[in-house]
């Protein structure tokens, strides 16, 4: 089961927290649980169950794979210097100043 499928499944959108995918699971788990099954329907809620618990385990697995940044944050930043320190090559800078010595047309 590939992450697309986990998502469809559970009823998640493209971004979830942990907290919002067991939600998901247990609200998914509570309507597709075979003892709520009524007669009859046993198999189809056993067989919906066992996918519902590969997603949830393929999601968590994910999750555990997923590296994360573990610095905190200076806070708010000047969008001129961020924006500097990784853009800013120079090409596109101030012209430079002229020389004394140097004729303006």
């Amino acid at each position: 089961m590939n992450l697309d499928e986990a998502r469809e499944l559970l009823g998640l959108g493209l971004k979830a927290s942990r907290k919002e995918i067991r939600a998901a699971y247990r609200r998914a788990a509570r309507h597709w649980h075979p003892d709520r099954a009524p007669a009859g329907a046993e198999k189809e809620f056993r067989s919906r169950m066992q996918a519902i618990n590969a997603a949830y385990q393929r999601l968590l697995k994910f999750l555990e794979d997923y590296r994360y940044h573990l610095v905190e944050s200076a806070g708010a930043q000047d969008y001129r210097d961020w924006w500097h320190s990784r853009f800013y090559t120079g090409v596109w800078g101030p012209p430079p100043a002229k020389d004394a010595g140097e004729e303006s047309d």
